[in-house]
């Protein structure tokens, strides 16, 4: 299991993220994104219209290592600001998702390496990190 229950109920209760790669100079880029959490794979899918032809999807292509931010504020004050950070590596795949063909067929997927929240799990308010081992399966360093 890549994310806990309490992770699972915030990712899937968010309807956007903000995905950062690294352009082909290096330089940092973030855009907002709509996801899903891919509770069978234990990843992130990111789709998109055009994703094929995206700076996103051509960075992931060209570096695989990303950060993935989904964030809300649910009352002022820190008790009620939340996030939950995934870094990680990223592949370019087809997805099964969009049953109505508004979005392109081609995803990002997110593999979790670390993750970082903030007042994610009720339970355990506050800050709290931990590292994900890789899939058995996948020889990818992040």
């Amino acid at each position: 299991m890549t994310f806990t229950p309490a992770e699972e109920r915030f990712l899937t209760r968010q309807a956007r993220g903000h995905l950062a790669t690294l352009g082909p100079d290096g330089t940092p880029q973030v855009k907002p994104v709509g996801f899903t959490c891919n509770r069978d794979l234990g990843t992130i899918d990111i789709a998109g219209f055009n994703m094929g032809l995206s700076a996103k999807y051509k960075n992931v292509q060209a570096n695989p290592k990303v950060s993935f931010v989904v964030d809300e504020v649910t009352e002022p004050g820190m008790a009620g600001a939340h996030f939950l950070e995934i870094r990680g590596v990223a592949e370019t795949a087809i997805g099964t998702h969009d049953r109505d063909g508004h979005l392109a067929p081609e995803i990002i997927r997110i593999h979790p390496r670390r993750i970082v929240g903030f007042n994610v799990d009720p339970d355990r308010p506050g800050f709290g990190s931990r590292n994900v081992a890789p899939d058995r399966d996948s020889d990818e360093a992040a």
